[in-house]
């Protein structure tokens, strides 16, 4: 078997194993519904794409890169555009975050609870 064959075996081995990592991580209700598909979209292209593992050595010489640079490039990038959604949705949680707390001081201060009422209701 040659290099590249034994590469994209290895490819599909990862993709399919970071899947059930994924799979797992779901079950226990660690990841999303959003994220889960999300990651699992990433473990499925990574299996049929290792097929296409022979691709990369003509594009890598087109580009006038080595292999390894480019699917370190690839990578780099799909890291990128994942740490940059990831950005969106903390920002988004921050800002409901946010709403909350001012919504629940506008009602505790419409109903007059005062934080040292609540604290003499726990010393009790």
């Amino acid at each position: 078997m040659s290099n590249r064959a034994i590469f994209a075996i290895e490819v599909a081995i990862v993709a399919l194993a970071f899947a059930v990592h994924v799979a797992r991580l779901s079950k226990k209700r660690l990841l999303s519904f959003k994220y889960t598909i999300g990651w699992m979209s990433v473990c499925l292209f990574g299996i049929f794409a290792s097929p296409l593992v022979f691709l990369i050595t003509p594009l890598a010489k087109w580009l006038r890169l080595t292999p390894t640079a480019l699917l370190i490039a690839m990578s780099t990038i799909s890291v990128a555009v994942i740490l940059i959604q990831l950005s969106v949705s903390i920002s988004g949680n921050q800002r409901k975050m946010e709403t909350l707390v001012r919504e629940n001081a506008l009602l505790r201060e419409s109903l007059g609870i005062s934080m040292k009422d609540k604290q003499s209701d726990h010393s009790k």
